[in-house]
């Protein structure tokens, strides 16, 4: 792709995180945003109107009429492998919202039809692009933390998000949605991707998993409350997870997360929801977070942007993305040996490289 020429884009799905997509794209000097594709008719004809582009209900359709480069898709979680399959065969390249599929051999499929279609792919794990996120990194390869031993992270929902924010939240859980992220952080933080291979890092050895359900089930979602996942790690060092759907709608932020990690030389501790930032008391009290999305003078900013930014920039550049399928297929392995672990009330080991075909 010439250097002064923008990537033209396609958004396939325009929820909360489909909306994001369109409008950052519409945004960026290095995209055209030339079509959205949803179901709803409304959303789509909307959607097409505020950014001035082409409206679609009908995915072959936009793949096959649209002049597109690339397609966003951000559907619901079990949607993904098909979408993204269809797309690539169509070559265009490929951003998936996490997690890239729900099963391993949709994950297969997805990076197959990429590879054979020379496409790239990229699964967006937006949060490597937090600064917190970045200083953490920083903090763990360059040695200040010492060896860590011990980690805790938390990424917990109020009960807004599967009831209300999210239309399929019954057909997802709180692992596919939260700890996706968790688990792809703790990878890239610790270079376990380089550690499977046999290079330097560490990886994950064994996956314990406990869940309930009766909050969320009370209100006809059959999907759990809540995980609490404990990852044992090649070098000793032993993480938590806790990731819950059921906070409640009081709580100021939709969004809560606290990571800790303790080292031999020094810890490392990241408050994301309740930092002091910035705070707002009106009818409900509330903690924002000026990192991840917010618009300055109409322009989508934080790093929530950032990771689709990247992607663009990977397809102007004909470089391949930071961020791609191998990492989601790890991270759909790593959430079915959670599932395993609740299923048989026992530890998972983690015998094979999870990055690998």
């Amino acid at each position: 792709m010439p250097d002064e020429a923008k990537a033209k884009v396609g958004v396939i799905g325009l929820g909360v995180y489909g909306a994001l997509h369109a409008r950052t794209y519409a945004a960026m000097d290095g995209a055209e945003l030339t079509g959205v594709c949803d179901l709803r008719p409304d959303r789509s004809r909307d959607m097409a109107a505020e950014l001035g582009c082409n409206g679609y209900t009908d995915v072959q359709q936009m793949l096959a009429t649209c002049d597109l480069d690339a397609v966003s898709i951000a559907l619901p979680d079990h949607l993904h492998a098909d979408a993204a399959i269809t797309a690539a065969r169509a070559g265009k390249h490929v951003l998936v919202e996490k997690p890239l599929a729900t099963t391993v051999d949709e994950c297969l499929q997805v990076i197959a039809a990429a590879e054979e279609s020379g496409v790239f792919l990229m699964t967006d794990f937006s949060q490597r692009w937090s600064p917190v996120m970045q200083l953490a990194r920083k903090a763990v390869t360059e040695g200040d933390l010492g060896d860590v031993q011990l980690g805790y992270y938390r990424a917990n929902d109020t009960i807004y998000v599967p009831t209300k924010m999210l239309s399929w939240g019954a057909q997802s859980t709180v692992a596919w949605f939260l700890a996706s992220h968790c688990l792809d952080n703790l990878m890239w933080l610790f270079d376990a991707r380089d550690a499977y291979a046999g290079g330097a890092g560490d990886c994950i050895r064994r996956v314990r998993t406990v869940a309930r359900q009766s909050v969320l089930a009370a209100r006809g979602l059959a999907t759990p409350d809540f995980y609490l996942t404990t990852l044992e790690w090649e070098s000793g060092m032993v993480t938590t997870l806790e990731n819950c759907w059921i906070l409640p709608e009081s709580s100021p932020s939709v969004f809560d997360m606290k990571v800790q990690l303790i080292g031999s030389r020094g810890t490392f501790h990241i408050d994301g929801s309740h930092s002091g930032v910035v705070e707002q008391w009106a009818e409900k009290t509330s903690y924002l977070d000026p990192f991840a999305y917010l618009e300055v003078f109409g322009e989508p900013v934080g790093f929530a942007t950032s990771s689709i930014r990247h992607f663009v920039s990977s397809v102007a550049k004909g470089v391949p993305p930071s961020v791609d399928g191998f990492d989601g297929l790890a991270v759909t392995r790593l959430i079915l040996a959670m599932e395993k672990s609740i299923a048989v009330q026992a530890p998972v080991d983690i015998r094979n490289n999870p990055f690998r075909p």
